[in-house]
């Protein structure tokens, strides 16, 4: 049997098992049932979590937002074992209610399925049932708007770290309509960020250096070249994500992380934006707006790739978007939905290299649903995206043949004035502990002044 249908039939038994599980464990049953069912969890773990879990969004599922309750352009990050709540949110199309329930998965820093037990990260119930819902009115088309709030009184994360939040159909694990990434943070150290430019003349003028310090008075790190690790993620993007860095110079309770290449970035440019907010108010970037029943079809402007020489300063969300509708009040419920036809005009493709529409408005996913392709007839990149009224970030992502990392060059070009968000997460492993804990996770911009070192500190 090959190694990856071994691994999908191993993964359905675990699915299999694991509901089971959560079956057995909301009836209550003997504590000996429940622990036999956590000995043969961790087996079944053993053998799928060499497989890290991605993000996914099944097409019936529209305009997923997930981030800091209240705050709607935030990472969804929260602290452990505080009154912060993350909000989950998305909408499907049509007039009929779905039975909707979500578990969380912890993971490791590398995003691994964790092997601890679910009562040993989870207090309450493992699988609880989506329940806060409401019907769109005023629009073209019907959709169902979902919420959920985490933590909340069925279910809580007694650890800090990686989760995977999972909704499904009718006890349905083996298929997903939606994955999202989440975190729970323990704050024990001080991050200080040194973003700069690059010493490397060849690319001073195009990409940033990302350095920082940590600082750990109080918390007893034994060997940080084995216990600490590191990742760092641009905006929201995950093509160009760094991860699994190791501090390069140890002293007192400092962790210094100064490399020199191996965290640069391109500065990219700062994001092109979509405003759909009204149907009547034609923005600059709207051609035209027409009505095929049953959806609105937004053509746009053709896009074209920008000056290489020329930095213009443009305010931006660093590549997400909010929903907003300018002739209603509600625009979680009254937002309609439109085709939006995106345009970049190429006079010459390149066959070496594949266009993205890549910002939050794609889950920052490189795929199928995110690629453009070329019409020779229009001489552009096209590309047709179904989106709810709102204002939208995106930029134009390319990839070279054989190449895993988006280059911003060809079509929006890179510059080290352009304003960025920087994410620094850190994970600790101690040598008993059997999973990553977050113990930093701090934002920082590009742009603004950057806190200073507090050696001692």
């Amino acid at each position: 049997m090959s190694t990856k249908k071994t691994y999908k039939k191993v993964l359905n038994r675990y699915n299999c098992f694991r509901l089971n599980y959560y079956r057995f464990f909301s009836l209550k049953k003997n504590r000996k049932t429940i622990f036999l069912f956590g000995i043969f969890n961790i087996f079944i773990l053993s053998n799928i979590c060499s497989e890290p879990l991605k993000e996914y969004i099944s097409s019936s599922i529209k305009t997923v937002q997930f981030h800091r309750n209240e705050w709607p352009l935030s990472y969804p990050i929260i602290r452990l074992n505080s009154e912060q709540q993350l909000l989950l949110s998305f909408d499907e199309l049509g007039s009929s209610t779905k039975n909707f329930q979500y578990t969380i998965v912890l993971c490791d820093a590398d995003w691994n399925v964790s092997d601890l037990m679910v009562t040993e990260y989870i207090s309450g119930s493992p699988i609880n049932p989506i329940i806060d819902y409401s019907y769109s009115f005023n629009t073209t088309i019907d959709y169902i708007h979902y919420r959920l709030k985490l933590p909340n009184e069925d279910i809580r994360p007694l650890r800090s770290g990686n989760y995977m939040l999972m909704v499904f159909k009718d006890y349905d694990q083996n298929n997903p309509v939606l994955k999202k990434k989440f975190m729970i943070s323990e704050p024990m150290v001080n991050i200080v960020p040194r973003i700069r430019n690059t010493a490397s003349s060849s690319i001073r003028a195009s990409h940033h250096e990302i350095n920082f310090e940590v600082h750990h008075p109080g918390f007893t790190i034994r060997n940080p070249m084995d216990e600490i690790s590191a990742t760092i993620i641009q905006n929201g993007r995950k093509d160009n994500r760094i991860q699994g860095l190791r501090p390069q110079f140890v002293r007192n309770d400092l962790l210094d992380f100064n490399y020199n290449r191996e965290t640069m970035m391109e500065g990219g440019n700062e994001f092109r934006y979509l405003d759909i907010r009204s149907y009547r108010f034609y923005s600059d970037k709207i051609e035209e707006i027409v009505f095929l029943d049953p959806f609105y079809h937004v053509r746009l402007f053709a896009d074209l790739p920008r000056n290489p020489s020329s930095y213009q300063y443009r305010q931006d969300l660093n590549g997400r978007y909010y929903i907003e509708v300018q002739e209603r009040n509600n625009a979680d419920l009254e937002a309609d939905y439109m085709f939006i036809h995106f345009r970049l005009r190429v006079n010459q493709p390149q066959l070496s290299q594949r266009v993205y529409l890549n910002g939050a408005l794609t889950n920052w996913e490189l795929n199928e649903s995110s690629q453009m392709h070329y019409n020779p007839t229009n001489n552009a990149y096209e590309l047709s995206l179904l989106l709810k009224q709102g204002y939208y970030n995106y930029h134009y992502l390319v990839i070279e043949e054989g190449e895993k990392t988006g280059t911003l060059f060809p079509m929006e070009n890179s510059f080290q004035q352009t304003e960025n968000d920087y994410l620094i997460l850190i994970y600790y492993k101690g040598l008993t502990d059997r999973v990553h804990r977050l113990i930093g996770a701090e934002t920082f911009n590009s742009t603004l002044p950057q806190p200073r070192s507090r050696p001692g500190h």
